[in-house]
């Protein structure tokens, strides 16, 4: 049996495997998106059409066809809506997994579609600073670059994080 992953390979080097990426251009991962304007295009459509069910002309007497009308309308905005919210414009968050165990920090950047752009494992034991202020998790590796600056939302995460990585309260 062989077990593939489920984001595309769009690596230098071997994921999950030390490299040092500071001597690499740094790849703009986003680029044309086909799902993302399809839905954009499909979002856009049904909300503009179902104000445009209203300009064709019925006989305005007859209550069946309005309610017919009226249901369509509803159906066609909430479908465009939830189109139009799927669409992401917000740069999202890397990932970041602590490796405990083997004493190993992933951090796995998105890129557009959901797919993994990158993913660079450090050794936390190699790492010149590894903080935890203000629920701001940040990381720097042996050149002194930045590797991780997250902000932890939830107290309970934050709290992990500490045990596992042995910080001061």
């Amino acid at each position: 049996m062989v077990a593939l992953p489920d984001f595309e390979r769009e690596f230098t080097h071997a994921p999950y495997d030390f490299h040092d990426t500071s001597m690499q251009p740094e790849v703009d991962p986003r680029g044309f998106d086909i799902g993302r304007a399809i839905l954009v295009l499909c979002g856009s459509a049904l909300v503009f059409s179902s104000a445009g069910l209203w300009l064709v002309s019925a006989d305005g007497t007859d209550a069946p066809m309005m309610m017919i009308k009226l249901l369509f309308s509803v159906t066609f905005l909430f479908s465009g809506l939830l189109c139009l919210s799927r669409v992401r414009t917000e740069e999202q968050e890397p990932e970041i997994r602590v490796d405990v165990l083997n004493r190993k920090l992933h951090v796995i950047e998105p890129a557009c579609g959901a797919r993994t752009a990158r993913a660079v494992v450090h050794d936390i034991d190699s790492l010149s600073e590894l903080a935890m202020r203000d629920r701001v998790l940040t990381a720097r590796d042996a050149s002194g670059r930045q590797v991780v600056a997250m902000k932890v939302e939830d107290r309970a995460t934050a709290r992990a994080l500490c045990r596992a990585l042995a910080f001061p309260r």
